[in-house]
């Protein structure tokens, strides 16, 4: 039997959007009027107080530091649709946007007010578009989840919170991110409901988390997390989902090569 789930998000409980389907052909489309809701105030979508303004900061750190591919690059354009793809399963008030970082290990964060990065390690590291959309989506489920308000320790999620002291930080440079095993466990139940309303196969999160490092400056192999993961699939029906687009095919070779000429 399919769950159920609802989308947790404590942003002033808005309710996810899962019942509509929507192709391809409209995103575009719907990235630029993303993008041009972007330039509004924090508070015409609801966001935590201060959320905005920490995300800007943390933004202009990313940019110093980090280089990006261009937004109208093929891949860039490719991980912003693919972004909003998933984005519209989940809460159509958040400004989001996606950024592709020119880094070649396999990471995504997010730093709230709908700002996603994803590098291009990631892209290479998954092995179909289903996992690719599975770190992505995972990072939309810390965003939905208000994992980046001030007070968001107060609001676990049942058997799955943790005290701060089970904290550890990645990053890179002087970018760094605390990570909390209670977050990122809430992260994935949304992050599977989003790829299963996306039509996606929701088991990619799972053999994402499997194939993750033991140790390095991202995200980490964590056996507490694939446990709970198992125990969330399990209700799921077998692997399926959407196929391999050719774009995502002709993205992932054009990164590979790219790599192995660095």
């Amino acid at each position: 039997m399919i769950p159920t789930n609802r989308l947790s998000s404590s942003r002033n409980s808005r309710k996810p959007v899962c019942s509509r389907a929507v192709s391809r052909r409209g995103l575009i489309v719907a990235g630029l009027m993303l993008g041009l809701l972007g330039a509004g105030s924090a508070g015409a979508y609801g966001l935590c107080p201060g959320e905005m303004e920490n995300a800007g900061r943390m933004q202009q750190r990313i940019l110093r530091e980090w280089p990006l591919r261009s937004s109208s690059d093929p891949a860039s354009r490719f991980i912003q649709q693919l972004g909003v793809f998933l984005a519209q399963y989940g809460d159509e008030g958040i400004p989001w946007r996606f950024s592709l970082v020119r880094n070649l290990a396999p990471n995504a964060f997010s730093i709230g007010a709908g700002n996603v990065f994803v590098t291009e390690g990631a892209i290479t590291f998954a092995q179909s578009e289903s996992e690719l959309a599975a770190i992505i989506a995972h990072e939309l489920g810390h965003e939905l989840a208000g994992h980046f308000c001030a007070d968001s320790y107060s609001r676990g999620e049942g058997d799955i919170f943790m005290p701060p002291s089970e904290h550890y930080e990645v990053g890179v440079g002087s970018i760094r991110q605390s990570i909390d095993p209670a977050k990122e466990q809430q992260a994935d139940r949304i992050a599977v409901s989003l790829l299963q309303a996306a039509g996606y196969d929701p088991h990619a999160m799972l053999q994402v988390a499997r194939r993750l490092p033991a140790g390095g400056e991202v995200h980490l192999h964590d056996p507490r997390r694939i446990h709970s993961l198992e125990r969330l699939l399990a209700g799921y029906p077998p692997a399926g989902g959407l196929p391999d687009s050719l774009t995502f095919k002709e993205v992932r070779r054009v990164i590979m090569g790219e790599t192995h000429q660095r």
